[in-house]
């Protein structure tokens, strides 16, 4: 078992109802997030069998144009290996008065309530087998150079022709600037296309009319009346073709950071809670929720170390 941590500001929603985001590259804090050498990836992939990827709408297009097209579709869950990082407790918790939630992944389960797949319709590998987008927590790689400008040939790509570009797409989301290494992060790397809820700012931001139309009549989408705010439950969705094709529309909002990406974590992942130095939260504000609604939930309050730079952590 792995155990990482993700850390959060103090609203709670992955211990109550167990969402968490999948961010969208618009809503990141790293400009140089999916970044690459383009004229490597063109050199490299000059020596696969296909030196070209196929997209439905453009065709027969580099590899390098496919990741430039499909960027804004891909989504990532950050964690970290420590959890007692103090740049990491003031930058992604609030300045301490957040949490952390400790995830547990197993080698033979899925940390996601149910991971949406449905590879052979939105994604390019032949079969889920052959799929980089499975829901498992990977090491970032660190390093100075732009992907594939030192590294283009230390991996094997002789299986490429059934993993399809988005072996390409998926990579050039796992490795950042050596300037994050005290992170330690570990990614969720998926499409957009797999998420279990969206929020948008409006129904009316969606221009295709028949998806739109069947949405303000499905019982699985709601709209703040104040607000205006839709949330689209996709995963309560029954027929798969129809969360496809709204998914689809979906993703072409997720430039505007304001859209939300959601996914639904098993309670069984969520292990245990971590409650920041300045927050006011009590054990009673993260029990009884998705987290808690089966196994059983450790929660540690911080305490300053009275010798050293660092954090310690209580059972309450």
């Amino acid at each position: 078992m792995k155990q990482l941590f993700k850390y959060l500001p103090e609203p709670r929603d992955i211990f109550d109802d167990g969402f968490i985001r999948l961010s969208q590259v618009a809503a990141l804090n790293d400009p140089f997030e999916a970044s690459f050498c383009k004229a490597s990836l063109d050199e490299l992939s000059s020596h696969f069998d296909e030196s070209s990827a196929y997209d439905t709408k453009f065709g027969q297009i580099s590899f390098s144009d496919y990741v430039k097209i499909k960027i804004h579709h891909i989504g990532v869950i950050s964690f970290s290996e420590n959890k007692e990082n103090l740049l990491m407790w003031a930058h992604y918790a609030n300045e301490h008065k957040g949490l952390i939630a400790g995830i547990a992944q197993h080698r033979d389960f899925s940390i996601f309530h149910n991971l949406f797949r449905a590879c052979t319709l939105i994604n390019t590998s032949f079969g889920n087998e052959f799929s980089p987008f499975d829901g498992v927590a990977k090491p970032v790689s660190y390093r100075k150079g732009l992907r594939y400008r030192n590294d283009k040939f230390d991996n094997d790509y002789s299986n490429i022709c059934v993993e399809g570009a988005d072996r390409i797409l998926y990579e050039v989301f796992m490795q950042k600037s050596d300037e994050w290494i005290y992170e330690q992060e570990h990614r969720v790397v998926l499409r957009l296309e797999q998420a279990d809820r969206v929020i948008i700012n409006s129904i009316e931001d969606i221009e295709n009319i028949k998806i739109r139309n069947l949405l303000s009549t499905n019982p699985n989408v709601s709209i703040d009346q104040s607000t205006g705010r839709c949330t689209i439950d996709l995963w309560l969705f029954d027929d798969e073709n129809l969360r496809i094709a709204v998914a689809i529309n979906l993703v072409e909002l997720s430039t505007n950071p304001s859209s939300i990406f959601l996914m639904k974590l098993s309670a069984s992942s969520i292990n245990n809670c971590l409650i920041g130095l300045n927050s006011k939260l009590q054990k009673q504000n993260v029990l009884d929720g998705h987290a808690n609604s089966v196994g059983y939930l450790d929660v540690w309050k911080a305490k300053k170390n009275n010798d050293y730079y660092s954090l310690e952590f209580i059972e309450i």
